[in-house]
């Protein structure tokens, strides 16, 4: 009885230690957080190999990395192009922006530039509006290529306007795909950029981005399946 009471006593102690102990501390959230990070580690049932480091490694061009490519394309936007509207489809994977197109010109450069001066084409506003909406489009931050349609607008329907004056059309035809020689210019491939004409506010330019799927002609089969 008395190695009871006294082992008894002992834990009475240890007890009345550790509420004195904890009583005394504070909690600090800082320091608790990669504890219980670790404790989940070790009990998950994840492969810890399939976990990736976290990156806190600076750049200048932080505030274009945020989001993925629609969400860098519309803050490019923001900061380069004055006089530009932003609307987006609900689930969020189409932007459509208006722009005019003046403003767009600044940015990409005026059509017809290509041939004359190779340089002045490429550089844009200042060099930096071109080339990072190319590299934007490209997906070399996100991975995912996305493709952007321009369509001039025109104050009637291209198809009318045609029938009554073809010149005015054409004219419009050479000036968009002008556009797209400038991007080209910089490294989008064409596959990731398309150029037309469409009845809207005059002196504006439609863009439209969404993501960029290759043409599959045989659809979900693959070749060879069929037995053919």
């Amino acid at each position: 009885m008395a190695n009871q009471f006294l082992a008894l006593s002992l834990f009475i102690m240890l007890l009345s230690f550790f509420i004195v102990i904890n009583a005394m501390s504070n909690f600090e959230e800082v320091k608790s957080r990669p504890v219980l990070n670790s404790i989940s580690l070790a009990f998950s049932s994840k492969n810890l190999a399939e976990e990736t480091a976290p990156s806190f490694e600076e750049t200048n061009e932080q505030h274009f990395n945020d989001g993925d490519a629609i969400d860098q394309v519309e803050a490019l936007f923001k900061a380069q192009i004055t006089g530009h509207k932003v609307t987006k489809n609900s689930l969020g994977t189409v932007m459509h922006i208006r722009l005019p197109l003046r403003s767009f010109e600044r940015g990409v450069g005026a059509a017809g530039e290509v041939g004359k001066n190779p340089k002045k084409a490429q550089r844009g506003a200042g060099g930096f509006f071109l080339t990072t909406l190319v590299s934007l489009l490209q997906a070399r931050n996100t991975g995912i290529p996305y493709r952007m349609e321009m369509l001039l607008n025109m104050p009637r329907s291209p198809a009318e306007t045609f029938n009554k004056s073809p010149r005015v059309v054409n004219e419009a035809l050479q000036k968009v795909s002008g556009y797209a020689e400038q991007l080209e210019a910089a490294g989008l491939p064409r596959k990731l950029m398309s150029a037309g004409l469409t009845q809207g506010k005059d002196g504006y330019i439609d863009l439209y981005f969404r993501r960029y799927s290759a043409f599959n002609p045989l659809g979900n089969n693959k070749a060879g399946e069929s037995g053919e």
